[in-house]
């Protein structure tokens, strides 16, 4: 067989292998579905929930997607795996989104995950006030969203940033370095590391105190769906697919609660039923706001997403000031 003959016998091959897939896919009626990575802003825990109940349920793969669901170790990280493409979507905190688009990353939100933030600091003594952590020390991971969001807080209130000392440090060992005493609060989510550390804490005779970043006056969205922009633009069709079916799962969720903490427990190697119902239940009370009321799952305004590029460019050196546009995508959430 001469060089051209097998180039010619190759592509004959290839094309009919293409044929007989799509033949069979038409005969089992079954449409192709595209495999995509999802990508948590954290080790699993309850606030995740309703991607699993999405996948348990059938919700993604319902619109074509077979969702491969992955742990992350913070908004940022998330956001450099979109950039890489090694994930197609993810969640991430408001301020660690405007922060990073304001450096150029090629990220956008198309919708939100939760509308008000479950994050602060964990601790076993009161801090009422952000004066109160002045010369503190703080236990966070490099990535961690809360090392862009406690500076923005404490220049809110006229407080240097410098006068908290941060300690590097890997989540899983966030717990063991405040009951030890080597750290005096650790980045925490109410609907996640506190009643999981309450449950270790109480046993021992010691009170967990939440300070949250919200009630310190960080009044911006919680987290946000978001993917690569290129691909907002071009697979608006794919982008609105996950969003619907992610919007399903969450209304699903917060439905069946219990079936939901069953549903997670069953994918987090750290957390029960019990646990995992507790912090889906704290979720629920942050997605299920007053504004989510008034306007719907998922939506944005433009003053609050304003708010928020206007709270991170208060304290970092943007390269570029982001617009809500360059934040926010609109109309890809169900209404």
């Amino acid at each position: 067989m001469t060089k051209r003959s097998r180039e010619v016998w190759r592509a004959g091959l290839i094309l009919t292998l293409a044929v007989l897939t799509a033949w069979s896919d038409a005969l089992s009626g079954q449409p192709r579905v595209k495999e995509i990575t999802f990508l948590t802003n954290y080790v699993f825990i309850g606030r995740h929930a309703p991607f699993f109940v999405g996948v348990e349920k059938g919700f993604y793969r319902d619109v074509g997607f077979d969702v491969n669901i992955l742990p992350a170790t913070g908004s940022t990280f998330v956001i450099s795996a979109l950039e890489g493409r090694q994930a197609d979507y993810g969640i991430t905190e408001a301020a660690s989104l405007v922060q990073a688009i304001g450096q150029g990353a090629s990220v956008m939100a198309f919708g939100v995950f939760m509308d008000g933030s479950t994050s602060g600091l964990a601790s076993l003594a009161p801090y009422p006030t952000p004066h109160s952590i002045m010369g503190k020390t703080v236990a966070a991971s490099l990535t961690d969203s809360a090392r862009v969001i406690l500076p923005n807080v404490l220049s809110q209130s006229e407080l240097n940033p410098s006068g908290v000392e941060w300690i590097a440090a890997d989540p899983g060992i966030y717990f063991s370095l405040l009951l030890s005493g080597r750290a005096d609060l650790v980045t925490a989510s109410i609907d996640s590391d506190v009643p999981t550390l309450r449950r270790v804490a109480e046993p021992r005779g010691q009170t967990v105190h939440f300070s949250s970043f919200a009630g310190w006056g960080y009044d911006v969205y919680g987290y946000f769906l978001v993917t690569q922009s290129d691909r907002i633009e071009s697979d608006p069709g794919e982008v609105r697919a996950f969003a619907a079916a992610t919007a399903k799962a969450v209304a699903y969720a917060i439905e069946h609660p219990e079936e939901a903490a069953r549903i997670m427990a069953r994918h987090s190697p750290t957390i029960d039923e019990e646990l995992a119902l507790a912090h889906w239940q704290e979720s629920i009370r942050s997605i299920t706001s007053r504004s989510v009321e008034e306007i719907g799952y998922g939506l944005a305004t433009i003053e609050r997403l304003q708010r928020s590029i206007d709270f991170v460019a208060q304290e970092f050196d943007l390269r570029t000031l982001p617009k809500t546009s360059d934040l926010y995508a609109d109309g890809f959430m169900p209404r």
